[in-house]
């Protein structure tokens, strides 16, 4: 994700834990990005860019879909994720996808070029949230598509219920609000976009149940590796004490009777007016 100079950085950091936690995030919400690509309707020979992208978000999708007359952009400002960008469009043979080291904010992308402009977790991350929004509409043509992916926090939980699920979401949410994360962005997203006058503005809710081996069922313990320093220095929580939550909370979340109900993902998009 990015954001602008004058703003806080990046809340989950930019160490290997949070780069292999992005590309393991990419591969589980591949199922319903694609979902969201097909009611869009994505044309080959489309222009596109994907806002944030870290080291892969949806470039490899997009790609195939506006196909070798196509062409997308990945923008992202963190330097450790524009390189693992490039080296994994590299890898995989993405020849029509250009990555851009570039702040979200001030893109200097050419205004007007693209037909469509996606952001996944990357509102959720900032503080800017209107001004990243007019940023990517501006990049739009008009009648061109925004897309917008981000989860809500809301539902998230295990059951039966653990006293350490909850001290280390209460520390998570604290390191991560403070420094300018939105774990409930999520419900906003549609107001966002009618408050930026985007047209034919449509939405999608869902939530799942992740099995044990499922990625998304520890999610909460590979965000926490994520910000651990920022609650240590935050005195959030002490080294053993974080250590030892963390260890009674994989065991519960390991046994298939605990059930862990997820964040709810929104999707929303909506066409630029003309």
């Amino acid at each position: 994700m990015a954001v602008d100079g004058q703003s806080q950085s990046y809340p989950l950091g930019g160490t290997q834990t949070e780069r292999d936690r992005l590309l393991a995030q990419a591969k589980q919400y591949e199922a319903s990005a694609n979902w969201l690509l097909d009611q869009i309707a994505i044309q080959p020979g489309w222009t596109a860019v994907d806002i944030g992208c870290g080291p892969i978000g949806i470039l490899d999708l997009l790609s195939q879909r506006v196909g070798p007359h196509g062409s997308v952009v990945g923008l992202e400002r963190e330097q450790r994720f524009v390189e693992m960008a490039r080296g994994e469009i590299t890898r995989r043979g993405l020849s029509n996808v250009t990555i851009v080291h570039a702040d979200a904010l001030n893109a200097g992308l050419e205004k007007s070029a693209f037909d469509f402009a996606h952001e996944r977790l990357v509102m959720i991350n900032v503080s800017a949230r209107e001004q990243l929004l007019s940023e990517m509409l501006s990049l739009l043509r008009p009648g061109g598509t925004i897309a917008l992916e981000d989860v809500d926090n809301v539902s998230w939980l295990c059951q039966p219920a653990h006293a350490s699920w909850d001290v280390l979401l209460n520390a998570f949410h604290a390191a991560f609000h403070a420094g300018g994360g939105d774990g409930f962005i999520g419900r906003r997203l549609p107001g966002l976009l009618r408050a930026a006058n985007v047209q034919n503005i449509r939405s999608r809710v869902t939530v799942e149940t992740p099995p044990v081996g499922d990625y998304r069922r520890t999610h909460l313990i590979a965000l926490i590796e994520s910000v651990r320093e920022k609650i240590l220095d935050k005195g959030l929580l002490a080294e053993t004490e974080l250590n030892e939550h963390k260890e009674a909370l994989v065991h519960h979340l390991n046994d298939p009777a605990t059930t862990v109900i997820d964040k709810l993902l929104v999707q929303c998009w909506g066409q630029k007016s003309g």
